[in-house]
């Protein structure tokens, strides 16, 4: 009795683990199809919202799941290719398509599993690269259907015995308790698909009760907002947002589909359909339901999830101040929301070094301001690239001005990763505190005084467009490099191989690349008129300004 119970349970996890991993493999194949080619045409495929929910609901069932989807979306979103809100519609379709897996399911076509591996195991030995590409989805797909001809194998059996079949009516028949079981399946599985998986094959066997069918169908859609949730709270910003806006979407739909579940059952009932047929309609009702809800207002979702996480630990400093999406395609206005933007970022970074170098305290602010700088980077470069660049025909002032932001930011993007990063991993050496000590304070603050007005002159000269503290900030890094040129002297009167060196080697390298770049800053944002003309003022500005 107890080896069959064993075999039973084999079959089941065993059938779960070929069907996750069908569905992995289908996500991994699909990602690898797509062409830069391919990712552009449908960069631009999905500009519009119809398109976008029409992209994310086939992509979704053709993929055997919502995860390629989600996976595409997020990376659309992140290199600027696709705005928040079409990543959000994009998600809506991934939750419709997804229910195409649950209608395969339930066909009960698992015996043809044998075959597609057959199929899918010639294909992926051909010479042709669109015959090796079509053979990894078709072995995924049938990975998916073994694992469901597993599950049928051990549940059947198991059900058949009075007790274990009694306690699964017992736990389905309380709507409440059969959500939550799905929720937590769900989340632990990270596969919505998978619980649906093992609902129909249940629904098969005869066992679950008929008013069993919303709670599964609400429990998994609700559930599988648990991984998008993960990588909210340790990804990038636009994750965090999807992942939030994902998670307020899926449970919004579900609380408001609540109480009509009654009223679902009955439409359920006089149509006369199979448990297994019910289960994929049940499905299919709650992802209209709730994309009719909120396909008019995406932006909605972006501002409260926004909102949501301004009130989270710091986002007030990793959140944009100005920047507005609605602006992308006039680049006259949106431009200038960028500058601010940036302007804000270069303060945020002028605090950091200032804590780092001059040991000062920030009552926490100084263990915030890294991740708010990555951030806060990480967003204003995205709407850069989402900006519609304008053409000198058009108007050739908001190009030139277009240009030179666009110098700045890349400048500002190392600046940052220099900032927050390579800095304070240095400062933290204890052979450079010593370093501090050999030299004297007075000496040692004189050098860090140097640098940081040095940064000061370069980010206020690109804050309020002044060439004055722009050339100031050259003179300063002439002074600064003959305090390196000191430095390295004594290190060449010694041993200079020693790891007590190391630590102001990369100290002085360090520093002086973000100079550089803070001077590039400079470069592309006071000097646009100078550097952009062909001519005098060409030949003028590389006199003047290197």
């Amino acid at each position: 009795m107890y080896l069959y119970f064993f075999y039973a349970i084999v079959n089941i996890l065993g059938g779960i683990c070929l069907f996750l991993n069908g569905v992995s493999q289908s996500t991994e194949a699909f990602r690898s199809a797509f062409s830069a080619r391919m990712r552009e045409a449908m960069s631009r495929f999905t500009q519009k919202k119809p398109h976008a929910l029409l992209f994310g609901a086939v992509l979704a069932a053709i993929a055997q799941g919502s995860t390629v989807s989600s996976s595409i979306a997020i990376s659309f979103v992140d290199v600027g290719m696709l705005s928040l809100a079409g990543s959000i519609i994009v998600m809506m379709g991934a939750s419709i398509g997804g229910t195409f897996v649950t209608l395969l399911i339930s066909l009960d076509i698992v015996g043809l599993s044998p075959l597609l591996l057959a199929v899918s195991f010639v294909m992926m030995r051909l010479r042709r690269t669109w015959a090796k590409k079509a053979g990894r989805v078709l072995h995924a797909l049938s990975m998916i259907l073994i694992g469901m001809f597993l599950m049928k194998l051990g549940v059947e059996p198991l059900l058949n015995n009075p007790a274990v079949r009694e306690i699964v009516i017992g736990i389905a028949s309380r709507p409440f308790t059969m959500f939550v079981a799905a929720v937590i399946g769900t989340s632990v599985l990270q596969s919505s698909a998978s619980i649906m998986a093992l609902a129909v094959t249940i629904a098969m066997s005869g066992v679950l009760p008929h008013n069993a069918v919303f709670p599964v169908a609400l429990g998994s859609h609700l559930g599988s907002t648990v991984t998008m949730l993960l990588a909210a709270m340790g990804g990038r910003r636009n994750a965090r947002i999807l992942g939030v806006a994902t998670f307020i979407y899926k449970l919004t739909g579900v609380a408001l589909f609540a109480p009509f579940i009654p009223l679902a059952n009955v439409f359920l009932h006089r149509l006369g359909f199979s448990m297994p047929a019910n289960i994929v309609f049940a499905q299919t009702i709650l992802v209209l339901f709730n994309a009719a809800i909120f396909y008019p207002w995406p932006r909605l979702l972006i501002h409260i999830s926004s909102f949501i996480l301004s009130h989270l630990r710091v986002t007030d400093l990793r959140t944009p101040v100005y920047l507005d999406d609605g602006l992308l395609d006039i680049p006259s206005l949106a431009v200038p929301l960028l500058t601010k933007e940036m302007i804000r970022l270069t303060g945020y970074m002028e605090a950091l070094l200032q804590m780092q170098l001059c040991r000062e305290e920030g009552n926490g602010l100084e263990k915030l301001l890294p991740d708010g700088i990555r951030d806060l980077t990480e967003a204003c470069e995205q709407y850069m690239y989402a900006i519609q660049p304008p053409s000198i025909a058009e108007d050739s002032a908001a190009e030139r001005e277009y240009r030179a932001i666009s110098y700045v930011m890349l400048s500002l993007r190392e600046a940052s990763h220099i900032a927050t990063s390579r800095i304070g991993a240095i400062l933290e050496e204890q052979e450079l505190d010593n370093l501090a000590d050999k030299m004297g304070k007075m000496e040692w603050d004189k050098l860090v005084s140097c640098f940081m007005e040095t940064v000061r002159d370069a980010f206020h000269a690109f804050s309020l467009g002044d060439a004055d503290l722009a050339l100031r900030a050259v003179e300063r890094e002439s002074e600064f490099e003959n305090f390196t040129i000191i430095l390295r002297s004594r290190l060449l009167a010694k041993e200079t191989g020693t790891r007590k060196n190391s630590a102001v080697i990369d100290f002085i390298v360090v520093t002086r690349r973000f100079l550089h770049v803070a001077l590039e800053i400079v470069r592309g944002g006071v000097f646009v008129d100078l550097m952009l003309p062909l001519g005098d003022n060409y030949r003028k500005a590389g006199k003047r300004f290197g």
